[in-house]
């Protein structure tokens, strides 16, 4: 299963992420396909992260061995986030998606489950459904019969999509009309401005991550 790891970086919250959050906050709430593209090294990869609470919940959701005291923290951000993070792979085939999305997901409501459900109550009905948001990185990376299943995921799911790569992507997205006809918001990340550049005196904010 692709976990999406990045370089362990210090956060600073600038103006784009402030709009990414913004843009993922509308995505997950109105329902709809989101298309976020920016040139590599702006951040778009670092805010996503982010905003899912991914990197404090990654190696729990990859490992899946015996619970800890420790996980409680990660179920209240999940629980916040109500979000996953996913990376297709290189190549990245159908059975990869089908084997991989359902498994996050589906760790991810049981995180959000151990959360919110009243300690001791006994579950005597489905689990409920609480991810709101799947959130694609390296967009560019899906193969045509790739994006196909990302659609009817997004449509059996009833969740929100953010489809997150290149500039260009929205126009590639443009040729699946069924896609596209469910694509609600469009968000250009872009560089940080100068005077994000320079903090403390001088020093230099790197915002790494594609």
């Amino acid at each position: 299963m692709a976990d999406g790891s990045a370089r362990a970086t210090s956060f600073i919250s600038t103006q784009e992420h402030r709009r990414f959050t913004e843009f993922a906050n509308a995505v997950r709430k109105h329902r709809y396909i989101g298309l976020c593209h920016g040139t590599a090294g702006v951040g778009k990869t670092l805010s996503a992260r982010r905003y899912a609470r991914w990197d404090g919940a990654v190696d729990l959701l990859m490992t899946w061995g015996a619970r800890q005291a420790s996980d409680l923290k990660i179920y209240a951000d999940l629980a916040r986030a109500r979000a996953v993070f996913y990376t297709p792979t290189v190549g990245s085939t159908l059975r990869e998606l089908r084997q991989d999305l359902p498994r996050l997901i589906d760790r991810v409501d049981i995180c959000i489950d151990q959360h919110v459900r009243p300690k001791d109550q006994i579950v005597v009905s489905p689990r409920k459904h609480f991810v709101e948001l799947l959130i694609v990185d390296e967009a560019d990376r899906l193969s045509n019969t790739g994006l196909e299943y990302l659609r009817d995921l997004f449509d059996r799911q009833g969740i929100g999509l953010i489809l997150i790569g290149m500039p260009g992507i929205e126009k590639r997205m443009e040729r699946y009309a069924q896609l596209f006809s469910r694509v609600g918001f469009a968000h250009q990340y872009r560089p940080l401005q100068d005077q994000e550049l320079t903090v403390n005196g001088g020093a230099k904010v790197g915002h790494s991550a594609a």
